[in-house]
C-alpha cells in the first residue's frame, strides 16, 4: 500500500472514530428502543404477561438498564429452562 492509500485510510478511520464517540450519548436511546422491541414480541408471543424497562446513561460507555417482568408461575418456568445453561436447569422438573 502506497503512503497516499495509508494517508486516506488512517484519516477515514480517525474520522469514524470521531463520529463514534460523537453517537455515544444516545446508545441508551437504542438500547431501550431494541429491548422494547423485544420484550413487546415476547409479551405478543404469550412469554411474558408485562414489562417496564428503564435505561439510563451513568456515563461514557457505562449504562444501567432495568428490566421488570409481569411472569406467571409457567412463564417463568419457561424462561428459566430457556435461559439458563443445562448444568444449572437439573432442579427442573418436566
Amino acid at each position: 500500500m502506497g503512503p497516499f492509500l495509508e494517508s486516506l485510510s488512517g484519516s477515514a478511520i480517525r474520522v469514524l472514530l470521531r463520529l463514534a464517540f460523537a453517537f455515544e450519548p444516545l446508545v441508551s436511546t437504542v438500547l431501550s428502543v431494541f429491548i422494547n422491541q423485544r420484550l413487546h414480541r415476547y409479551k405478543e408471543g404469550g412469554i411474558v404477561s408485562g414489562y417496564k424497562t428503564r435505561t439510563r446513561r451513568l456515563g461514557r460507555y457505562h449504562y444501567q438498564i432495568e428490566i421488570h417482568l409481569d411472569l406467571t408461575g409457567l412463564q417463568a418456568a419457561h424462561l428459566v429452562v430457556n435461559l439458563l445453561p443445562p448444568q444449572l436447569r437439573r432442579w427442573h422438573y418436566d
